[in-house]
């Protein structure tokens, strides 16, 4: 048995936000126009001040289910991933399961960052693989929450945003063939919160040195690592699945930074056109990138159906995710 992918959704809160406006909100010493030569973002999106990443990902589940045309009350499992959950407990899932009136299924929060959509989303198929689907697999962060908007190093790199799909048995050749998962903890620091959890607490003082808010100590480590990352796992996917990448139809990719992206593209020999970018729109919306950029891919009619489509990531903890999926019929 083999999981589809049988709807997608996506749901960005707000109208955008420039990069003139952000830096005239919070009275950033920096010229818009170096932040575009940097990192290539134009806009991003924030949760409104009664928002939560539960909202987010309602919304974009409640079109999921919309688009794969299935009755909301067959969904046995919501796998949702997630590094800024509503509460530190229980899993926003839960809350999210409760939004939308799913009595009675399973609803299971991963926290896995940039790869976090895929590990669920490898979760979800193996779910649906053992009889247990339809599955629910949500992608969705609230990032602005997390943001120390007097470090010019992250400041202007995330956004707020949520993407789903709906996985369905497969009836034929369509669906997930193969997905690889990995992870590398040395880099565990390398972007991270420090405070806030059971090894920092967050207290008064945290707040007041950012102690609770994203921190990325050297960015050409990470950038570096990305490279390295995607590389590995596409050497590793061609040689366990015998698929040529230049077999592959289109590729839906995590964006942590526009030029970063292309670079891995490049390093990949994949062409822009075979990929969906919208970093520059949205900027890095963590665990929502992939699946927001999967949803308007389909939207716009980029997926074949019958032909090969690779999602990856590679990110936080250095831990990454790629995944060759047969697009089906819409």
């Amino acid at each position: 048995m083999r999981a589809a992918i049988a709807g997608t959704g996506y749901y960005v809160p707000g109208p955008p936000i420039t990069n003139d406006e952000l830096i005239a909100r919070y009275g950033l010493r920096i010229k818009p126009y170096f932040v575009r030569r940097s990192i290539g973002v134009e806009t991003r999106h924030f949760a409104a001040s009664d928002q939560a990443t539960s909202d987010l990902a309602t919304e974009a589940a409640a079109r999921a289910i919309a688009s794969s045309r299935l009755p909301a009350a067959a969904i046995r499992r919501v796998i949702l991933a997630t590094v800024s959950g509503d509460y530190p407990t229980p899993a926003t899932s839960c809350v999210v399961q409760r939004n939308l009136g799913l009595k009675g299924s399973a609803a299971i929060d991963v926290v896995g960052a940039c790869s976090g959509f895929l590990q669920a989303l490898d979760l979800g198929a193996r779910c649906v693989a053992t009889g247990e689907g339809p599955a629910l697999v949500i992608g969705a962060d609230v990032r602005s929450r997390q943001l120390n908007f007097a470090d010019l190093r992250t400041v202007f790199l995330y956004g707020d945003g949520a993407g789903a799909v709906v996985l369905t048995e497969s009836a034929g050749d369509e669906g997930v063939h193969h997905s690889i998962l990995t992870a590398d903890g040395s880099g565990a620091e390398a972007i991270y919160i420090p405070a806030g959890g059971s090894r920092e607490p967050l207290t008064t003082e945290g707040l007041a040195h950012h102690r609770g808010s994203i921190t990325m100590p050297d960015g050409h480590r990470v950038a570096e690592a990305a490279r390295a990352g995607f590389r590995h796992l596409a050497d590793r996917l061609v040689a366990e699945t015998r698929v040529p990448l230049g077999d592959i139809g289109f590729f839906c990719l995590h964006q942590p930074n526009l030029f970063l992206m292309q670079h891995i593209l490049q390093d990949l020999g994949i062409p822009e056109e075979k990929s969906w970018i919208n970093f520059p729109r949205y900027a890095n919306t963590t665990s929502a990138s992939v699946p927001i950029a999967l949803a308007e891919a389909a939207a716009a009619g980029k997926l074949t159906p019958g032909s090969w489509l690779c999602l990856g990531a590679v990110g936080a903890g250095f831990a990454g995710a790629i995944q060759l999926v047969r697009w089906g019929a819409p």
